[in-house]
């Protein structure tokens, strides 16, 4: 079966696009193509056939050109199945489905919800191209074949509109052996990776930390701002002396702050699709064995219930948080025993061999 994966806006080697679904696919027997829009050439890795549309130089010229571009290549790969991932190319979904292919839509993120609170959008019109997103794709999902999510939550939300949608999670590949005896639990180092927004509680940590009043507080920051003003706000608020910011690192670098710290934090504002939990970053913290400090609504409450793998906390009230963290700096002991229990979780279900599993059955199931 001949499958091709679109994004015009995720990067090449995308973790969940190109390392977990397209490698997968690939390895697992399927003619397997992406089509991306970065401007680096073509080439084949990991049996994955990478052909590249060039890039465009903004956001909307990307929107306007690039997806014209990557529905011409489409059509030349002449695929069985096509897997779109950005919501502009549901387009591009509706006319391949004319031309009687598969077509099926990774949904990342619940898009309705995040377009009303994208930055970069004037503050005037978020609600309401949400909503006219929202109508969009309750049209578009009804005729597709299939539906992709992330989380487990979304099968229910989607399934009235297509009964074929699927839970394949943004868990971890386990590519190496962690014993936790390795790891310095006295230590009163926490960590946060990855994109930093203001929706994703930059300034709830940061202000937490102003907080903690031990000299060897440390907060151990990686990742982008989404903006510069963001970053200078965050830079002056009372706290930040007590982080210690290192930019975007190589996954490798991501993961030697993993061991390094003892406990992580994921301090998301009530907003957005912020409720949900099943996020790489949460497995990363849990399979490192780091304590986790985690919001306390929607999904992340049910999540510690099972796994009991870190403390719920408002995340609005920085000084009870600190208290918190504090509290659990001064108990090596239960920083280890939450460690453990999120590492026993991650290796014994939340890791790619087990949506390995759920992305072959759905693959199976679309088959004619």
């Amino acid at each position: 079966m001949k499958v091709c994966h679109i994004s015009t806006v995720h990067a090449r080697y995308d973790n969940r696009i190109f390392n977990k679904q397209c490698s997968t696919l690939a390895e697992n027997g399927y003619d397997t193509h992406l089509i991306i829009a970065d401007g680096l050439g073509d080439e084949v890795k990991n049996g994955v056939h990478i052909w590249d549309i060039g890039k465009e130089a903004g956001r909307f010229e990307r929107i306007r050109n690039s997806t014209k571009k990557a529905f011409q290549k489409a059509l030349d790969i002449e695929a069985d199945l096509y897997q779109l991932h950005d919501p502009e190319l549901l387009p591009i979904g509706m006319k391949l489905k004319k031309r009687k292919k598969i077509v099926v839509f990774d949904s990342h993120e619940d898009f309705r919800t995040q377009i009303s609170i994208r930055p970069y959008l004037p503050w005037g019109i978020r609600h309401a191209m949400g909503k006219a997103y929202g109508v969009y794709e309750n049209y578009a999902f009804k005729r597709l074949d299939g539906i992709v999510v992330p989380q487990k939550s979304m099968v229910d939300y989607f399934n009235h509109l297509n009964p074929k949608t699927s839970w394949v999670g943004n868990s971890m590949v386990i590519d190496e052996d962690y014993p936790l005896d390795q790891k310095d639990y006295t230590n009163r180092t926490c960590y946060h990776p990855g994109s930093i927004s203001k929706s994703r509680g930059i300034l709830n940590m940061v202000k937490t930390m102003s907080y903690l009043n031990d000299p060897k507080d440390k907060l151990i920051l990686a990742g982008p701002f989404d903006s510069d003003s963001l970053k200078t706000e965050a830079m002056n608020t009372t706290g930040w002396d007590k982080v210690d910011y290192l930019g975007k690192l190589p996954f490798p670098e991501v993961k030697k702050y993993h061991k390094e710290a003892s406990a992580g934090l994921i301090m998301f504002e009530k907003t957005g699709q912020y409720h949900f939990a099943y996020t790489v970053k949460l497995f990363e913290f849990m399979f490192y064995g780091n304590a986790v400090i985690i919001p306390d609504f929607g999904e992340w409450l049910e999540f510690n219930q099972e796994f009991r793998c870190g403390i719920n906390v408002d995340t609005d009230k920085h000084e009870e948080v600190a208290e918190i963290i504090d509290d659990l700096h001064r108990n090596p002991e239960k920083k280890k025993e939450l460690g453990q229990r999120g590492q026993k979780a991650v290796l014994e279900s939340l890791n790619w061999n087990t949506d390995t599993k759920r992305l072959l059955e759905f693959y199976n199931s679309l088959k004619r």
